[in-house]
């Protein structure tokens, strides 16, 4: 099958929005609730999480990585609460609630969905920390999310092309690796990230950097952008996600300019990211 063919299958379906099943999952719509009132318990965050049996463990899988290390291990909610403190944890929390979008029935595809979400994550966590690091710690929670979500674009694309194989409107034999990863890279899945994050009622900050986090020439006034822009190259250097190029010079990037961000702070960036990607799981 010609690319274009593709292409227009794949246009066709989001036109026909054939993904309701891809909603912001439940859990986080709440999270993203309580960290916006600014009234919110700890024990109301502890209530939400614990109702989630898959996100406790990975909340505590995280809280207990080599990242958060402390002096005892750590074995309930309560706990991480103290250690993290309330905000992290729900942040984190509503992370890890999202991984349930990335799970696909080809396994095929999810050797992509799988690497997605290893860049979601540890972009989220190396945009907090250079938020954290540049003078901007009131963005480092929108850094966070904003992080997390500004490659949802291509999420939606294996998503359709995982709905079109289901229906047998597409064979593996049709999707051959160089031709998903040519749809990946393509400007579509920007206009998508957009889409989906509005459909969603997501603030217009993490959408803006999900439809221009690869435009050229950026705002470089949008410090958010900015960051994500540079967490992103720097998962690209570690090859964390479908790209990898090693020769990318972090410091030398107008992005790090920007930021007042030197090689001391960027080498520690990708020792964050290294253990983000263990934390991913």
């Amino acid at each position: 099958m010609a690319q274009c063919s593709l292409q227009d299958m794949l246009i066709q379906a989001l036109t026909m929005d054939t993904l309701q099943s891809l909603a912001f999952p439940t859990v986080a719509m709440k999270l993203q609730k309580a960290l916006q009132d600014g009234n919110a318990r700890v024990a109301d965050l502890e209530k939400m999480i614990i109702g989630d049996q898959a996100l406790t463990s990975q909340i505590l899988r995280v809280a207990n990585s080599s990242f958060y290390k402390g002096l005892q291990k750590i074995n309930t909610i309560q706990k991480a609460i103290v250690r993290l403190g309330a905000r992290k944890v729900a942040m984190l929390a509503m992370a890890v609630s999202q991984r349930s979008l990335y799970l696909t029935r080809s396994p095929l595809l999810s050797h992509y969905t799988g690497k997605l979400w290893q860049h979601a994550f540890a972009a989220a966590l190396s945009s907090q920390w250079l938020a954290h690091h540049s003078g901007c710690k009131q963005q480092a929670d929108n850094a966070f999310m904003a992080g997390l979500l500004h490659n949802i674009g291509q999420l939606v694309i294996l998503r359709v092309i995982d709905e079109l194989s289901a229906t047998k409107q597409l064979t593996d034999a049709q999707m051959p690796e160089n031709l998903v990863k040519e749809l990946l890279d393509s400007n579509m899945h920007n206009a998508q990230g957009y889409v989906l994050m509005k459909r969603w009622n997501l603030p217009d900050e993490y959408c803006i950097v999900a439809r221009d986090h690869h435009k050229e020439p950026y705002d470089s006034d949008n410090i958010l952008l900015v960051i994500v822009r540079l967490a992103d190259q720097a998962c690209e250097k570690l090859g964390i996600g479908l790209r990898k190029d090693p020769n990318i010079a972090l410091a030398a990037l107008p992005e790090a300019h920007t930021l007042g961000l030197g090689e001391i702070a960027l080498a520690e960036v990708e020792i964050l990211l290294e253990d983000g990607v263990i934390m991913a799981g």
